[in-house]
């Protein structure tokens, strides 16, 4: 298959950035754990509910995390998730038009800038494709790669839910197909 070939036509694949692209997760557990935080799980695997912080029994520790996330600079540091970057590259080949889409995160006053700067530093080519939308279904594609998509959001979508597992949602969306970076890029349409 050579670069631009488009065997799917025009089919518009939003990645979430947080997640798929970058690992939030792996990083605010790391980071917690450093600074000697408690919590309810052993490890990073363990994470049964959407947020750490709700993995935090200490409400001062569960402050102290949650400032980390608000503070100037957190998401410009993230990591790369593993396989994304191989994926996206895997997705572009296939001739996919593919957009990142996140939703802004209001108490972080540098959150959007990061959230760029970061794309243009691991993700060049989707570099003048960021969306920001506190609604994603309010951004019309074919499919949504979202570890957490909200279900409020699938009746007025144009796209369809896409499952990126975590840990956190292993038992969530029975429904919905799930797909992660290694497999098949045809498993994400269906």
């Amino acid at each position: 298959m050579t670069i631009g070939a488009a065997p799917y036509g025009t089919t518009t694949v939003l990645i979430d950035m947080d997640g798929p692209l970058a690992d939030f997760d792996w990083a605010f557990w790391d980071a917690c754990t450093v600074r000697g935080f408690t919590f309810d799980i052993d490890t990073h695997e363990d994470q049964r509910h959407r947020y750490f912080t709700e993995h935090i029994p200490d409400r001062g520790e569960r402050r102290r995390a949650r400032a980390m996330v608000d503070a100037a600079g957190w998401f410009r540091h993230l990591p790369v998730t593993p396989g994304a970057e191989e994926g996206v590259v895997a997705l572009l080949a296939e001739g996919f038009d593919v957009w990142v889409c996140t939703k802004p995160l209001g108490a972080n006053r540098t959150c959007l800038n990061d959230k760029h700067a970061w794309l243009v530093e691991h993700f060049p080519a989707l570099s003048d494709r960021l969306i920001t939308a506190p609604n994603k279904a309010m951004i019309h594609g074919t499919v949504l790669l979202d570890d957490a998509p909200k279900p409020e959001w699938f009746a007025a979508a144009t796209w369809e839910p896409v499952i990126f597992p975590a840990p956190f949602n292993a038992a969530s969306y029975p429904d919905l197909r799930r797909w992660e970076w290694g497999q098949d890029v045809s498993g994400l349409l269906g």
